[in-house]
């Protein structure tokens, strides 16, 4: 009996002090934490370490690649940006009313993985317009992304199934994650340094590709030397006045047509490299049929967005006008 009247003193304080660490959980949380083994860790919730590898595992294959349902690419940031400020990405993993539950036919997002983007929607200033363009500012995904889906994330080599090496370059947020980019430093940068390798067995692309030529070469560099950044910006009106193979043309199949279609490994047998040939494939209509997306036609460019309507527009006239060189 006294042993028991001894235990009651003990029970109440340990109680109590249970009921007192209650009160004192993490008053941020944005729902009550679900039984589990580990805490939900959210602390320093970032885009490419923490946001975008959920959308990689849960998202990217409906939303990505050349063809991405609904016209959303979640690859690109633009669309990821669009998405939040209209409400539709909280609106769809949380399963709210009026909107597409997601991931689509599959189990809701667990309670961690819907916060970690709750934080991060919730603390991000994202883009708005009426940013002109710099031009002496690299923008990734207008600048340099081309040139790595064409000459480097292809199927064999550093596409999103191949990813030989662990190296994956078909979007910022893998580029960073597996290309060991040290911002600032393109010295210190793997992606720099094979592009500038001697060695033949070291260098990307590795023979019989071409080595990248210079320009490429300094737009790398000058990218990461500015920090390496995902940076966005408005495009100018799309400038249609005296379009020439010289002007723009040639820039446009050079930055995303000739990584894969060049004279010493032509894919499927087909160089683009020089006027004559690319003037045999817009004559003969593939040229628009395949940046079209046209029914019959293989999407190009291969594994990467379409080309922006600006660009196919421009292709467009040169075509019709007679392809003036």
């Amino acid at each position: 009996m006294k042993r028991n009247i001894l235990l009651v003193p003990f029970i109440f304080l340990t109680a109590f002090l249970l009921v007192w660490s209650c009160k004192h959980e993490p008053e941020e949380l944005t729902g009550p934490q679900p039984p589990g083994p580990e805490p939900c860790d959210t602390l320093n919730v970032t885009y490419p370490g923490d946001v975008y590898p959920i959308f990689d595992q849960y998202c990217v294959g409906c939303h990505g690649g050349a063809i991405p349902q609904g016209g959303l690419d979640l690859t690109n940031y633009d669309d990821v940006v669009a998405v939040v400020q209209s409400g539709q990405l909280l609106g769809s993993i949380n399963h709210l009313s009026g909107f597409s539950p997601m991931p689509k036919g599959g189990d809701k997002l667990d309670f961690c993985l819907i916060r970690t983007i709750t934080i991060w929607v919730n603390d991000t200033v994202f883009p708005t317009p009426g940013n002109p363009c710099d031009p002496d500012t690299v923008y990734f995904e207008r600048d340099l992304l081309p040139l790595l889906q064409s000459s480097c994330a292809q199927p064999g080599c550093h596409d999103a199934i191949s990813m030989q090496d662990g190296v994956r370059l078909t979007d910022y947020n893998s580029v960073m994650q597996t290309a060991d980019v040290k911002p600032f430093d393109p010295q210190g940068s793997d992606i720099y340094e094979v592009v500038v390798e001697d060695d033949p067995d070291k260098r990307m692309p590795p023979p019989p590709l071409d080595p990248w030529p210079q320009e490429n070469i300094d737009l790398l560099r000058t990218w990461i030397e500015q920090g390496a950044q995902n940076l966005f910006c408005d495009e100018e009106d799309c400038d249609t006045t005296d379009i020439t193979y010289t002007s723009p043309v040639s820039g446009i199949i050079q930055k995303h047509c000739l990584g894969c279609h060049n004279d010493n490994n032509p894919l499927g047998g087909l160089s683009l490299e020089g006027y004559n040939k690319l003037v045999t494939v817009a004559n003969d209509g593939r040229l628009m049929g395949v940046v079209n997306h046209e029914a019959g036609y293989p999407p190009m460019p291969k594994n990467s967005a379409k080309l922006s309507d600006c660009k196919i527009l421009q292709l467009q006239i040169w075509t019709e006008n007679g392809t003036p060189q």
